[in-house]
């Protein structure tokens, strides 16, 4: 039976969009947004509401919900806390180390964005690997793929599984009465692709990566007091007072623009005329009073000019300085800049570093020079590590953004002592829908209300949680999905996979679902993906007469398959950290891969 004309529309916008989200010639939200207008143009989804389907999806909205909830988990401290249990029972064996490091990775992106649990865990990693000596490239790839298997344990873990309950929900009645997927249905596979992976990892998978030395400073992560003898920051910290007759009393900090016109970072202010004294950021609208103490690093010279034109008493500082700073809130961290960051060739001057993320650049490490003067001007490169000073709490949130990659282990000083509550309304998410019937989507918006209301996620965590990129391709994929069944084009792929089946059996039945699916995640999105062949599994499932929830569920371990490529999300965050190459990607994945195709391959079919 040939495809009706919709059908081939349908496969060409497909292609279309396949291409356009590899090559990235348009915006991955613009290209998604496309797809349902281009889907009603032609004629193909004549109907707006299927076209528009995406918009008033539940899974967009409980992945979203989920999001701010992970967002609240790394907020809160729940992961900072592992973090510190990690540190404490590492001890100096590798593989003990990558196992744990696997583990308590798999376990956070059960529950959070894949994605963050990397960014959260790569500094601990790095820092745990150094002081054992293990070196940092047999650390990084097994932490990122246990992010990316920990994702298949919950339908919480990751946009496919829960797409999968999505399709289930609207579309799975059409195949099977009574059919329904819940949030640990992924879980007893899932649990054993965790543990499989994560033993090939230690015994084999770590043996086969690269590895580089402590001497490279990617691989060399620090403590922040570390960080500081690194730098030798107390050799270019200096302490000006605010003399009554200092021409800066009574301007903010931005008003007496001491970075511009000095190239001298202030790290902290000391009141010390407030009851009790009192140390402060240096915020750009920070008055300077009478007695204040300003904690500035840089140049001497530059101190000393700044000093003599505004009246400012000069004094040095020393370590113990050093450490009373990082005692009363300032910390110090290293950022390195990644392949791919937008950060490349751009200064912290050009990007507003200071303005954007309220944290100070005070020197660049560049292929082991140290570069001190003015260091908020200079453009960046990949691989560079540049030092910054200011906040826990604003440190931790770079830690978020795609274009930095934390090197410093700032988790001893971060307050957890939210974390209890966090998980607790985490469970007010999961424990409704398992034990009540009450729909996911509406109790993980409760959940998300309840941890703004409580602390536990602040409104500018909230505005940064979630991922929108995901959020529009489910919008504008989902009308493809539909599109793509309606117009037989997904009854013609089944017919294709239940004739491979008679050949081959169940197995091959179920390894086409996972090599389509896994195929379909890197060429497009594992989101896609997960919409695209969902349908196709259904019918190929009914047709063949095996069990459509179980074909549904090796079609979402399939999206979930990332290990190959470098740019996948998870991937991308230890490349520079690790010293990887493409071809170790290729390598250590490919096996991965297969490790995870046959074992639920065969944990299905038997």
């Amino acid at each position: 039976m040939g495809l009706p004309l919709e059908g081939w529309i349908a496969l060409a916008t497909l292609a279309v969009a396949t291409t356009l989200f590899l090559t990235k010639i348009l915006p991955i939200p613009v290209t998604a947004l496309a797809v349902p207008v281009v889907l009603y143009a032609t004629g193909v989804l004549p109907d707006a509401a299927d076209a528009l389907r995406g918009f008033s999806s539940q899974a967009a909205i409980a992945i979203a919900a989920v999001f701010v909830l992970g967002a609240g988990l790394k907020e809160s401290g729940v992961a900072t806390l592992m973090a510190r249990g990690l540190q404490r029972a590492g001890g100096k064996s590798e593989p003990v180390l990558v196992g744990l490091t696997m583990l308590a990775a798999a376990l956070l992106s059960a529950f959070m964005s894949n994605a963050a649990v990397v960014a959260i865990l790569l500094p601990v990693g790095i820092a745990v690997a150094g002081r054992a000596g293990v070196p940092a490239s047999r650390m990084l790839m097994p932490l990122a793929f246990a992010a990316v298997l920990g994702g298949t344990v919950t339908m919480i873990g990751t946009a496919p599984n829960f797409l999968v309950g999505d399709y289930v929900l609207s579309d799975g009645a059409q195949y099977m009465d009574g059919l329904e997927m819940h949030i640990f249905d992924f879980a007893p596979v899932g649990l054993v692709i965790v543990a499989t992976g994560t033993l090939f990892m230690v015994f084999i998978g770590r043996r086969m990566l690269p590895s580089i030395g402590p001497a490279d400073r990617m691989a060399a992560a620090r403590l922040p007091a570390e960080v500081a003898q690194q730098f030798d920051i107390a050799d270019r910290l200096y302490a000006l007072s605010v003399a009554p007759t200092c021409t800066l009393l009574g301007k903010t900090i931005a008003e007496a623009d001491i970075r511009n016109g000095y190239g001298l970072g202030i790290v902290m202010v000391h009141r010390t005329r407030a009851v009790p004294k009192r140390w402060l950021d240096p915020e750009p609208n920070r008055t300077l009073r009478e007695g204040d103490v300003l904690y500035v690093q840089g140049e001497e010279v530059q101190a000393w000019a700044l000093s003599e034109d505004h009246g400012l008493q000069f004094g040095l500082a020393d370590e113990r300085a050093v450490q009373r700073i990082m005692r009363h809130g300032a910390t110090l961290a290293e950022f390195a800049i990644p392949p791919y960051s937008r950060a490349v060739g751009n200064s912290a001057r050009d990007m507003k570093f200071r303005e954007r993320f309220g944290l100070n650049v005070l020197a660049v490490n560049r292929r082991q020079s140290v570069i001190t003067e003015r260091p908020q001007d200079e453009k960046l490169q990949v691989g560079d590590a540049f030092l910054v000073s200011g906040s826990a709490d604003r440190i931790h949130r770079l830690s978020g953004h795609p274009d930095f990659t934390l090197l410093t282990d700032i988790s001893q000083a971060e307050d957890a002592t939210r974390a209890p509550l966090a998980i607790l309304l985490l469970l007010a998410a999961l424990l409704p829908s398992i034990l009540l019937g009450v729909p996911l989507t509406i109790s993980a918006i409760g959940a998300v209300l309840l941890m703004y209301v409580t602390g536990c996620v602040s409104v500018r965590a909230l505005r940064r949680a979630v991922d929108w990129k995901v959020i529009f391709l489910i919008v504008g994929t989902l009308p493809l999905g539909i599109a793509l069944d309606k117009h037989q084009v997904a009854a013609q792929a089944a017919g294709w996979i239940v004739g491979f089946g008679h050949t081959t059996g169940v197995v091959g039945v179920y390894a086409l679902l996972f090599l389509l699916a896994a195929v379909l995640a890197v060429l497009t999105s594992n989101a896609a993906a997960a919409v695209i062949v969902a349908p196709v599994a259904a019918r190929a499932a009914i047709e063949f007469g095996v069990d459509v929830r179980d074909a549904l569920l090796v079609m979402g371990y399939g999206c979930s398959c990332a290990f190959l490529l470098p740019f996948a999300q998870c991937n991308i965050l230890v490349i520079a950290p690790g010293g990887y190459t493409t071809r170790d990607f290729l390598r250590v994945g490919a096996l991965l891969s297969l490790v995870m195709a046959v074992v639920t391959i065969v944990c299905f079919a038997l």
